[in-house]
């Protein structure tokens, strides 16, 4: 069986949810929730299932900001990976 990441809506920690939620609605994000964005988002793109994504999995490191994360999942969507 392949491991399938968690999605956002079901995390219980109390902290993906306020990052991803201001992240959608276009709020400020503290350094905290892009912290929380990024963890989400590595997790998310180790799934095995997508196959060959070395370049977005070695790029996860970069997302420290909005603009970034943007693209990000921008070039996750273009090989049909959608975290959010």
């Amino acid at each position: 069986m392949s491991y399938v990441p968690g999605f956002w809506m079901h995390e219980t920690s109390g902290v993906l949810r306020p990052a991803v939620e201001a992240y959608l609605q276009q709020r400020p994000m503290s350094p905290e929730q892009i912290a929380a964005m990024r963890a989400y988002l590595r997790q998310w793109i180790a799934a095995p299932l997508w196959g060959d994504v070395d370049e977005l999995r070695r790029d996860i490191d970069q997302l420290t900001d909005r603009a970034a994360i943007d693209h990000w999942l921008a070039r996750a969507a273009d090989v049909g990976i959608d975290p959010l």
